[in-house]
């Protein structure tokens, strides 16, 4: 049985806590709300009142554990990078002076540009990226560039699942481009499934891209999930956008992980 801390037990985090403790691990998650305290306690998590403002702010002892699983999304999407640059920066601070010799770090396929092809792990080249795929790079390679740390990356699509339905997403819009564009995306259950297949068959010192590889258009994706959700169908243009089609093949290689969605 190894301790785990979860960084951030949000939409993500909690549930991945509920099904590690399930498997029988020891799971540590913060938050930053203390009205969740009693929840996570409910869950079966020893919980931990954390801030990052953007200097660490709570008990040390969360990092006295094997395993840490940072999930740390900005606060917002208008949030200064180079702030959550330095919450992270002060992370790793702490992670270092800790007994922590592996980490998980939740990224996203946002480090990528639009290439209009498939793209893969090796395509994220600070060269060729935006601001905020540089600075997302910039995050990774905190923890993949510590001496005696194993980490792992994962570069998760977009999210949907209980709570996320994608049919909220586009309902209702119109004169929307990128009608056959790929959709990157990966449900709750997936992003669960491959962060315990990663942790309990030791893929260590990898980064991996995760979208589901059962591929559908943007027009395709979305107006299924409308229909689902009952909400009205977003209308789609044949005007064509820039494109990237995330490939997961060097993770579904290496872990023979199966995806549920």
């Amino acid at each position: 049985m190894e301790k785990i801390s979860i960084l951030g037990c949000g939409w993500l985090g909690l549930p991945l806590a509920k099904a590690l403790i399930k498997a029988g691990h020891l799971v540590k998650g913060s938050t930053t709300h203390p009205e969740k305290i009693s929840l996570l306690h409910i869950a079966g998590i020893h919980p931990y009142l954390i801030d990052l403002n953007p200097t660490y702010q709570g008990p040390k002892d969360f990092f006295e554990s094997d395993l840490v699983i940072i999930n740390l999304p900005p606060r917002n999407r208008n949030e200064d990078p180079s702030f959550h640059l330095k919450q992270l920066l002060s992370v790793r601070e702490n992670m270092l002076v800790s007994r922590v010799s592996k980490v998980i770090f939740v990224s996203s396929t946002a480090v990528y540009p639009d290439l209009n092809r498939v793209v893969t792990e090796e395509d994220a080249a600070a060269n060729s990226l935006s601001r905020a795929g540089i600075s997302l790079l910039q995050m990774e390679h905190l923890f993949t560039e510590v001496p005696n740390l194993q980490s792992t990356i994962i570069r998760f699509g977009g999210l949907y699942g209980p709570g996320r339905h994608p049919g909220r997403f586009l309902a209702g819009k119109k004169q929307l481009g990128g009608a056959h564009n790929p959709v990157n995306m990966i449900h709750l259950d997936d992003c669960i499934g491959i962060i315990q297949t990663i942790i309990r068959d030791h893929h260590w010192n990898q980064t991996f891209n995760a979208c589901s590889p059962h591929r559908q258009t943007r027009a395709e994706f979305y107006t299924l999930a409308a229909k689902d959700l009952g909400v009205e169908i977003p209308d789609f243009t044949q005007e064509a956008k820039p494109y990237k089609e995330v490939s997961s093949e060097k993770m579904l290689s290496q872990t023979g992980y199966k995806f549920f969605h």
